[in-house]
């Protein structure tokens, strides 16, 4: 018999007769993660949200890194939902987090943040100490136009959510290097998805939301492995008294068996003075990404996950300029030899080969439905504040775009020697 075939029969063996073994830990796993889902989906539904619209001044010469400062008084409050295990396990408590959202409606531009409506004092707090201009006033929530089932007689969607193509590590393209070589203009990116949405025809939208929640430094300790394996650094890794004897154990097992069929080798002493890294020894190319990935994680992350999609009338639905009014201004991201946003097949409202008009219509329930919950309890991948600047921001100076709402004049009190009566 071979010895593959062996192992899976012993295998087979051991779970027949000992399956009341495994049994427990495994429905315990199973327990857990269904638990975990519902409870923490079950809290974040009970949260009160508010939508609210942000307009700013038309003029003004404030680029995308000015929206650092703002999500990093959102970063501040990291930590500050969760207690004890007892508000994790029992509660489903998750970490505050907040959506940022853009809107092409019937061809115009809107500029939204979803956020809980115990933090809308900070929100705002954080917008006007950067845009002191800017107007902010609750809205009705867009996303509640159209259906929430589907097949459905007038309206049709397309659309996913987006992972990142490499590591969390590696960086999409940012504004620093959105500059114009000759003048050193910005080329501002945000302007690629104004232009984008205000294409829409009546009963054409598109929607886009990003949502944002502080992490802690999980991310960097993965990035300090990739870059030391980039530039050949040895990595010494912490070993347990279990996972060493195990390794003792099974070097000792493995000499018994082959020792009496192999002749005696004597090595070479290994030379020491090896350098501990391969720096000096890396391209050019190779040098730009292990700096691309140092400066990355050299700024605080938030946990991001991208949803979007272009819903439309039935009688001016179209696939194809809905897919590009998003993928196109995201392609502007892609750094070929760093990171891309990427769609999400798992997500994406179309299905191949077998039951596929079924499986689409469950997809486009379900990104619905996850739209407009703002559904935010699973994991998603990491950007820093200067990838999300980039990502989301308020436009420049430089962005002619007459169908984004703007604030056309300053708000301010009548005069206190006005004469009434």
């Amino acid at each position: 018999m071979p010895p593959f075939l062996e192992i899976i029969q012993n295998m087979y063996l051991v779970l027949r007769d000992y399956w009341w073994l495994f049994a427990p830990a495994f429905l315990l796993i199973i327990f857990e993660t269904v638990w975990m889902n519902y409870i923490m989906a079950k809290a974040a539904r009970e949260m009160k949200w508010l939508l609210l619209e942000i307009k700013v001044q038309a003029g003004i010469e404030k680029g995308p890194q000015i929206f650092e400062h703002i999500l990093t008084g959102l970063y501040a409050v990291r930590g500050g939902a969760i207690d004890t295990d007892f508000d994790i396990y029992l509660k489903g408590v998750v970490e505050s987090y907040f959506s940022l959202e853009l809107a092409g409606i019937d061809g115009r531009f809107y500029f939204f943040m979803y956020v809980p409506e115990k933090m809308k004092d900070l929100a705002e707090a954080q917008i006007y100490a950067q845009y002191p201009q800017a107007e902010i006033k609750e809205a009705e929530d867009y996303a509640k136009v159209g259906p929430t089932d589907f097949p459905d007689k007038n309206w049709d969607i397309w659309g996913a959510e987006m992972i990142l193509d490499k590591e969390d590590a590696y960086p999409v393209r940012t504004y620093n290097q959105f500059q114009e070589k000759i003048t050193s203009e910005l080329i501002d990116p945000i302007a690629a998805f104004i232009e984008e949405f205000g294409k829409h025809n009546p009963g054409e939208q598109t929607w886009f939301q990003v949502l944002i929640r502080p992490v802690d430094d999980y991310w960097k300790k993965d990035a300090a492995e990739i870059v030391a394996k980039l530039i050949g650094k040895k990595i010494k890794k912490k070993t347990t008294f279990f996972t060493g004897a195990k390794k003792d154990l099974s070097d000792i097992i493995l000499n018994l068996r082959f020792a009496p069929f192999e002749a005696l080798e004597y090595k070479k002493e290994e030379l020491p003075n090896l350098p501990e890294s391969l720096m000096l020894f890396l391209s050019p190319g190779e040098k730009e990404v292990v700096e691309a990935i140092e400066k990355n994680v050299a700024k605080v992350g938030f946990e991001t996950m991208i949803r979007w999609f272009y819903i439309g009338r039935k009688k001016v639905f179209n696939k194809a300029k809905g897919f590009f009014s998003v993928m196109g201004p995201l392609h502007q991201f892609t750094s070929q030899n760093l990171n891309m946003f990427a769609v999400d097949g798992r997500t994406k409202t179309s299905a191949y080969y077998v039951i596929t008009e079924m499986r689409k219509n469950i997809r486009k329930r379900l990104l619905v439905n996850r739209y407009r919950r703002r559904d935010f309890y699973q994991r998603g991948f990491v950007l820093n504040l200067e990838e999300l600047a980039t990502l989301y921001h308020f436009p420049t100076i430089g962005v002619e775009a007459p169908q984004t709402p703007r604030v056309q004049a300053r708000k301010s009190e009548s005069p206190r020697e006005l004469p009434i009566g």
